[in-house]
């Protein structure tokens, strides 16, 4: 089976899903999920800490990083050498790109024999699922990584039937707190299969910004605020940079106390828990008509 380096988190929990997680040899220092991902070489640094850092300055230090570098991540292209990787799995292009494109292109040319290498480029779901078995195919593991996305549209098509009958929910996702970002490409989609719809953007359109009067015009029966990268507990310390705006208590969401906290990592990668986003996010919007599902530690609502 080829030996396999994961320079993009969601390409990562997509390689140990279709069972390849025993041929991965190298990951991105951002990679950390399954746990065992936190075992492989590392061959990328971060060009700042995020850590101390609030979304406003981590949002400043992404733009002046991608500014100076080209990319977010520096990679270690001596450790990318050692690896002897047969397939290389990055990011496409991206308003923040993780990893320099061309260096990694450079890096592989300059290898023999040459990796293949694969870019994952999301917009919506069916890229999503449509790169797993991309990824499968890659690694030697077609059939599993065809079960695997089978497994996923089974579990989306009984979250729709337990819904057919379901009013919409308008819902606000929030992917970024400070400066506000809508969420983009395949949330749409995820919103539209747990039984809502999207009131602040549409599917294959990128994150955007969001002013705040905008929402206030809009207003949300739901927020879903899951910002990249960053987990619940995080998020919710940062929470004030909307719930101390005017008119906060008078949005509907608020009001109906539906505002939820989620786990960016597993609602804004474009990787397997997609699905399990979508049955948390369809049991909170409709309590009554779906079961709780066992991840529902991704969401939690927003303390009042």
């Amino acid at each position: 089976m080829p030996r396999v380096a994961s320079l993009f988190p969601a390409a990562t929990e997509i390689v140990f899903a279709v069972g390849a997680g025993d041929q991965l040899v190298g990951v991105s220092h951002e990679c950390d999920h399954p746990p065992e991902a936190r075992e492989r070489k590392r061959v990328t640094h971060g060009r700042f800490d995020p850590k101390e850092l609030s979304s406003s300055e981590i949002y400043r230090q992404k733009v002046e990083t991608s500014r100076r570098f080209g990319s977010v991540y520096r990679l270690d292209e001596t450790a990318m050498w050692g690896l002897r990787a047969d397939v290389i799995i990055t990011q496409g292009p991206s308003d923040f790109s993780l990893v320099s494109l061309p260096g990694i292109r450079a890096i592989a040319d300059g290898l023999n024999p040459r990796p293949e290498l694969i870019t994952l480029y999301p917009r919506h779901m069916d890229d999503v699922l449509e790169d797993h078995i991309r990824v499968g195919l890659a690694v030697g593991r077609l059939n599993e990584a065809h079960e695997f996305v089978d497994g996923m549209n089974r579990r989306m098509s009984a979250v729709q039937r337990a819904l057919r009958t379901a009013r919409r929910v308008r819902v606000a996702f929030i992917q970024w707190l400070d400066p506000c970002f809508s969420g983009g490409y395949w949330i749409p989609q995820l919103i539209e299969v747990a039984g809502g719809v999207d009131a602040l953007n549409t599917a294959g359109l990128a994150p955007g910004p969001v002013a705040w009067s905008d929402l206030r015009r809009r207003d949300p029966e739901a927020i879903v605020v899951a910002c990249e990268d960053l987990g619940i507990e995080r998020i919710k310390r940062e929470m004030r940079v909307l719930s101390e705006r005017p008119g906060w208590k008078e949005l509907s969401a608020v009001r109906f106390q539906r505002v939820y906290l989620g786990d960016g990592a597993a609602f804004t990668r474009a990787g397997p828990r997609l699905i399990d986003a979508i049955e948390i996010l369809a049991w909170a919007l409709h309590p009554n008509l779906v079961d709780k599902p066992a991840s529902h530690e991704l969401l939690r609502t927003y303390g009042y």
